[in-house]
């Protein structure tokens, strides 16, 4: 079978989608009966490319507009079988079967936490997608229920596919290592992470109220990194970290690569997590991975994908939020129970696995084709 992947999200500095699409890809290439190709608008950095897989890039300036009109004749050129909308949306037309994956709702359910080229980018395709799709797989029982919900006549489409992590998230007790990270980003000081893009949905002026709580009745308590690369609607954060008291004890790094995102877990004292809604979250499957003790909030797909392996507060509870740090941090028994809890979590969560289920999802789309 011939699977042609949308790889747009391999594009920029790679987030949560651009992880999935490579992990997926390459649990898919690995399998001996798919042969896999990653379709783009435009040329992968070299990273991206490198792989099991083909690439095929073109030369267009706009990738909605590229996956609209080239997109369906590259795929019919290449003889693709079937295809995987890593980013939802699929060809409006065509003959050609996909899968539509589902990370979330929220441009549709909270349009104000996204920015304007995103929402005209996924929404006026949507209902076409809707319609169109062989099957949908989501990334959570969360979103799965969410779509069902909103879109009853996906119930029998749908299908649920977690994601995986990769086997370099694992624990150290290299000291060096870990102090060589906390003297790069957060000047020689212990610290708490935060690790995503800075944006209204992932809730990171809750982290630093939270944190301000915490150095208030204690100033010694470790600083905080928040890393991650800029997204939009961030105003509000600048602000608060301009006017907030404790400002030389926040440090904003920027994008952190897949190795440095690694070291940052690694050498972190606690990982907070606070977003008011995820269709996953990586981020928390990958801090439980190195064994650091995470806070997450309330979201169903948190609760889902952390189980008991993590710590959890309202998203809009600072109160709570500042408690579960502080118990991550200083309660011994619970720490080492954190630590030695999300690694064990963690590997039940693979891209080997996450190819195979896929696959069958794919193979059931184009066998109704």
């Amino acid at each position: 079978m011939r699977v042609a992947i949308d790889a747009r999200a391999l594009l920029g500095q790679a987030t949560g989608i651009g992880t999935y699409t490579r992990g997926i890809a390459g649990g898919l290439a690995r399998r001996p009966d798919l042969e896999v190709g990653l379709f783009s608008p435009r040329a992968l950095p070299n990273g991206s490319a490198a792989g099991p897989w083909s690439v095929h890039a073109d030369a267009h300036p706009f990738g909605i507009l590229w996956l609209q009109t080239t997109m369906p004749r590259r795929l019919l050129e290449w003889e693709a079988d079937v295809l995987l909308a890593a980013l939802t949306i699929a060809p409006a037309t065509g003959d050609l079967p996909f899968v539509s994956v589902v990370h979330d709702l929220t441009a549709w359910t909270h349009p104000q936490w996204h920015a304007r080229r995103t929402l005209l980018g996924f929404l006026p395709l949507w209902e076409k997608t809707v319609e169109r799709a062989s099957r949908f797989l989501c990334v959570s029982q969360a979103t799965a229920r969410e779509l069902t919900e909103r879109y009853p006549e996906t119930r029998p489409r749908v299908r649920v596919v977690p994601h995986g992590v990769e086997p370099e998230f694992s624990p150290s007790e290299d000291a060096v290592a870990c102090e060589r990270t906390r003297r790069r980003y957060a000047g020689g000081e212990r610290f708490f992470l935060y690790l995503g893009t800075l944006e209204p949905r992932k809730n990171v002026e809750a982290v630093v109220a939270a944190c301000e709580r915490l150095w208030a009745s204690r100033r010694s308590r470790p600083d905080l990194v928040l890393a991650g690369g800029i997204g939009w609607k961030t105003s509000s954060l600048n602000r608060r970290i301009e006017r907030s008291p404790y400002r030389d004890k926040i440090h904003r790094p920027g994008y952190a690569s897949r190795e440095a995102a690694r070291d940052l877990y690694r050498a972190a004292e606690v990982f907070v997590y606070p977003s008011f809604s995820e269709g996953f979250g990586l981020p928390v499957l990958e801090a439980m991975a190195c064994g650091t003790p995470v806070v997450a909030s309330t979201s169903e797909a948190l609760l889902e994908v952390g189980g008991d392996a993590a710590l959890y507060a309202p998203p809009t509870d600072i109160g709570a939020l500042s408690a579960q740090i502080e118990r991550a941090l200083e309660d011994g028994d619970e720490r080492a129970r954190l630590a030695a809890a999300g690694p064990g979590r963690a590997a039940l969560f693979s891209w080997d696995a996450a190819a195979r289920a896929t696959a069958a999802v794919l193979a059931e789309a184009w066998g109704q084709r």
